[in-house]
C-alpha cells in the first residue's frame, strides 16, 4: 500500500506537507492512492516547473556533497497505520479493565446482598407463619359463633360475626401482600446470584454450605418451623447445583 510522501504525523494529528495543515488520511487520497490527490497533482506539476538558472557556486568540501547514510526508515504503511491500531487497543484495554473492575464490585454487592437476605428474610417467613396462625384461629373463632349462634342475641351474633369476619379479611389481604412481596425479592435476588454464581470462584459456594450450617443451627433452636427449613434448604441445595 503506497502512502503520500510528504504525509507528516505531528502532536496534533496528520499534516499535510504541501498546504500544512491539518488533514485525515484515511478519508482522503493520502493512503493508496495519493497520485490522484488534486493537492499532490498541482504541487507535483510546480516541482517539476524548470527552475532559474542559478549562478556558479564555488564547489563545496566534499564532505557536503557526500550524502550521510540514511536512517532506516520505517515501513510507510507502518507509518501511517500503527498510531491508529495503538489508539484504539489503548482504549479498549482501558474498556476491559474498567469493565472487569464494574464485574467485581457487582459480584461482591450480590454476594453481599445475597447473604444479608438469608438473614433478613426470616422475619417475613415468620410474620407469613404468624399470620396463618392468626387466621386459623379467627377461623376457628367463627366456627364456634355458629355453634353458639342460637345462644346469643341476635345482634350480638350478628356484630361479633361481622367483626370476626373483617379481621379474618384484613389478615388474608396482609398475608397474601407478605408473601407476594417476599416471593418478588426472592426471584429478583435469586436472579442476579445465579448469575454470579455461574462465573464465581468456589468463596460463593463455600458460603452457601455455611449458610446450610446456619439453617440448620435455627432449625435446632427453634427459631424456624421444619417446613419454613425443608424451603430455604431446598432452595440452597439447587443454587448449589
Amino acid at each position: 500500500m503506497s502512502v503520500c510522501p510528504v504525509l507528516r504525523r505531528g502532536e496534533a494529528g496528520f499534516v499535510c506537507g504541501y498546504t500544512n495543515k491539518p488533514i485525515d488520511p484515511f478519508s482522503w487520497y493520502c493512503i493508496g492512492n495519493y497520485t490522484e490527490c488534486p493537492i499532490f497533482i498541482r504541487y507535483s506539476r510546480e516541482e517539476r516547473r524548470p527552475a532559474a538558472p542559478k549562478p556558479e557556486e564555488a564547489p563545496k568540501p566534499l564532505a557536503e556533497v557526500l550524502p550521510l547514510a540514511p536512517e532506516r526508515p520505517e515501513a510507510e504503511f507502518e507509518k501511517a497505520i500503527k498510531p491508529v491500531i495503538d489508539n484504539v487497543v489503548l482504549k479498549y484495554d482501558d474498556l476491559v479493565k474498567k469493565l472487569d473492575d464494574a464485574w467485581k464490585d457487582y459480584e461482591n454487592n450480590v454476594v453481599g446482598a445475597r447473604r444479608q437476605w438469608e438473614v433478613e428474610k426470616m422475619s417475613l417467613l415468620r410474620a407469613q407463619e404468624l399470620l396463618n396462625k392468626t387466621i386459623g384461629d379467627y377461623e376457628k373463632m367463627l366456627t364456634e359463633i355458629e355453634l353458639k349462634k342460637d345462644f346469643m342475641p341476635t345482634e350480638a351474633y350478628a356484630a361479633t360475626r361481622k367483626d370476626l369476619e373483617a379481621k379474618l379479611e384484613a389478615l388474608r389481604e396482609l398475608l397474601d401482600e407478605v408473601k407476594a412481596k417476599y416471593m418478588a425479592l426472592e426471584e429478583g435476588l435469586g436472579v442476579h446470584f445465579r448469575r454470579v454464581l455461574s462465573t464465581s470462584t468456589s468463596a460463593e459456594v463455600i458460603s452457601l454450605k455455611l449458610s446450610l450450617s446456619k439453617l440448620e443451627e435455627l432449625l435446632k433452636e427453634g427459631k424456624i418451623s421444619r417446613e419454613t427449613y425443608e424451603k430455604l434448604k431446598k432452595e440452597l441445595e439447587e443454587l448449589l447445583k
